[in-house]
């Protein structure tokens, strides 16, 4: 049953009571976060996913026992793995629209079957503060630029958890920031919005310029959006790892070649246990001794302040240049941070305090927006537009336009396994500011040392469509076949290709020669 449908059989359903659940959800890489509609509160709260110990989150991790036929999820499935001949499932969220089969016991599960089974875990642990809860509405959140094959196997994993009735819609993580930021201050006015999304798998981040129309509708453009694998918190969990494998092999006098799989599981889960109690001494500048109990005999280690500082000042300088380019590679051009009118710092990156602190500093004089549980900023929000789309809230239309991605294949036409081929230079849904792999081809001139080159866009429906000209003149004068040519393409702006075509010589026949030309693509 879809939710459109389900909708007109609640119509009478009286929302305020605590029996009907409104959920908005974050299934991470890393870490799950649900948030729920406080009916007397009037307002989004995370719901306690730890059973009482105050954790907004969950790993999203799970684990299949074949020894008690047992599945187990979030922190049990993390801690407990290697203990048991068992078979352990991270990134599940990442690997949706991938067609991947796991093998479970000799039996192959498609990937939203294993995902249904997870969100059946994570609706049971809501259900702790009310067992007679019944979920009525879902927004899920869902990364940015999500395919749409992934979108489709999440939904079918919903409808399999028994939630298609009350999957309301899948949200971007941007739409959901910004309804959570509407929600605390309406978006009335003109301004541009700097976002920075601090998670566990990487670091996201864009520059959003709200135009309202009325009460109800509000046009926001993205000028920018980035995002950085290499600079997420999985990389600050990876140095920490290493520190602490170093430790060990210093003190048992062995070396890291020498490390057992169960000793390097025991240090990465020593790691996570660890992480935020080093980075709460650390505000307050304080030594962290570490006691590694799993180790025969045990020892303690003193991590210094000044320790810490060496291990995050270059990664703290990787995320200033993340953020500069935030504001200088806009579809416009560079942009500076005094047109900036508010900044907001989600993620769970923005529970450890040395990152608000560098944003502060970044952004002296700006409102700076760190929501206490930056966490689970997004599910909040999430929640926040399933209460709008059930009437609970003034109803909000946020309309966000995008630029971003490339929507065609860019190439020329060439001679490719003995055929006539299309072949893209800059492939369709590339960012416009991510660099393309060069080309190379070699040219059979028959004499001449010009050459008029067609470029072709190449829609989704495979249609094949002339854009440009570029004409090369004053080729190097060389036999047929000896000419070999690099094509580079890379955007100056989200509209404006830059194409170089320079000679590479061929071996050392013949050097390369100082040809190179420079042409501009309109799209």
């Amino acid at each position: 049953m879809s939710w459109k449908i389900f909708k007109k059989q609640i119509a009478s359903v009286e929302f305020n009571d605590e029996t009907k659940f409104i959920l908005g959800i974050d299934i991470g890489t890393k870490s799950t976060k649900v948030a729920i509609w406080n009916v007397n509160r009037k307002q989004a709260e995370l719901i306690d996913m730890s059973g009482g110990y105050g954790n907004p989150s969950i790993p999203t991790v799970m684990q299949y026992i074949p020894e008690n036929r047992e599945w187990v999820f979030g922190e049990y499935a993390l801690l407990n793995k290697g203990y048991f001949e068992d078979i352990t499932i991270h990134n599940i969220l990442s690997r949706l629209g991938t067609k991947e089969l796991i093998d479970i016991s000799g039996k192959p599960m498609n990937i939203p079957s294993l995902l249904s089974r997870y969100i059946k875990e994570v609706i049971e642990m809501c259900k702790n503060i009310n067992p007679n809860g019944e979920v009525v509405g879902v927004v899920a959140a869902v990364p940015d630029y999500f395919s749409e094959g992934a979108k489709e196997e999440l939904t079918r994993a919903f409808s399999m958890a028994g939630l298609d009735k009350a999957l309301i819609t899948l949200m971007s993580y941007r739409e959901c920031i910004l309804r959570y930021l509407n929600f605390e201050e309406p978006l009335n006015q003109e301004e541009n919005i700097l976002f920075i999304d601090y998670g566990g798998q990487q670091i996201r981040g864009g520059l959003i310029q709200i135009n309202p129309k009325d009460e109800v509708n509000v046009e926001a453009e993205s000028l920018s959006f980035m995002f950085d694998s290499s600079l997420g918190g999985k990389r600050i969990d990876q140095i920490l790892k290493e520190i602490f494998i170093k430790f060990y092999c210093n003190e048992v006098g062995i070396s890291k070649t020498q490390l057992t799989e169960d000793i390097l599981h025991q240090i990465e889960v020593f790691a996570y246990q660890n992480k935020s109690l080093l980075f709460q001494n650390y505000y307050k500048r304080k030594p962290t001794k570490l006691y590694f109990n799993f180790a025969y005999p045990a020892f303690q280690k003193t991590v210094s302040v000044e320790d810490l500082d060496q291990w995050i000042e270059p990664f703290a300088e990787n995320i200033k240049d993340f953020i500069s380019s935030l504001l200088n590679k806009t579809i416009y051009g560079s942009i500076g941070k005094e047109k900036v009118q508010k900044v907001i710092a989600v993620g769970g990156g923005f529970e450890m305090n040395w990152m608000k602190e560098l944003l502060e500093n970044e952004f002296t004089g700006i409102p700076i927006i760190c929501p206490k549980e930056s966490e689970g900023t997004v599910a909040l929000g999430a929640c926040i537009g399933a209460a709008s789309y059930l009437g609970i809230l003034p109803e909000q239309m946020i309309d966000l336009s995008d630029r971003h991605q490339l929507t065609s294949d860019i190439g020329i036409k060439g001679i490719y396994e003995k055929e006539l081929r299309f072949i893209p230079l800059i492939e369709r849904n590339t960012f416009w500011w991510q660099k393309s792999k060069p080309r190379i081809f070699i040219l059979d001139l028959e004499g001449r040392n010009t050459l008029d080159i067609p470029i072709y866009k190449r829609n989704e429906q495979g249609e094949i469509i002339p854009i440009h000209t570029i004409q090369l003149k004053n080729l190097p004068e060389r036999p047929s076949r000896t000419i070999r040519l690099k094509f580079s393409m890379e955007f100056r702006q989200y509209d404006q290709i830059e194409t170089e075509i320079r000679d590479c010589g061929f071996g050392e026949l013949f050097p390369a020669s100082d040809f190179a030309q420079k042409f501009i693509i309109g799209l």
